[in-house]
């Protein structure tokens, strides 16, 4: 994620180059005219909306490669590529036994 310091200097530079009229109106509103609280109120306004849009497109990323995952493994599933819970739990137990025989043997 940006630094927070990042992002001020890029909502400044929106609101120096070509900010958004209705935000830049609301924050004056919002500001009672004063012309330097309302472009201090507009960039804080940014920062905070770009914070949630970075912490929204971690979500979706998140989501989709969640989603990616849960597709390889039902792909890797049917191709048998993958044990099943029953097959670990069989495998265990077998391996578990052919242990006890060889402890058993070794110690007659």
């Amino acid at each position: 994620m940006q630094s927070d310091e990042q992002l001020y200097e890029l909502s400044a530079k929106e609101l120096a180059e070509s900010p958004r009229q209705g935000l830049l109106i609301k924050c004056m509103a919002n500001s009672d005219g004063d012309e330097n609280r309302g472009k201090a109120l507009y960039i804080k306004t940014r920062v905070e909306e770009m914070k949630e849009e970075i912490r929204e497109g971690l979500r979706k990323q998140q989501a989709e490669e969640k989603e990616a995952m849960k597709k390889a493994m039902k792909e890797a599933e049917e191709k048998s590529e993958v044990f099943t819970r029953a097959e670990i739990g069989i495998y265990t137990f077998a391996v578990g036994f052919i242990l006890i025989i060889f402890i058993m043997i070794a110690f007659n």
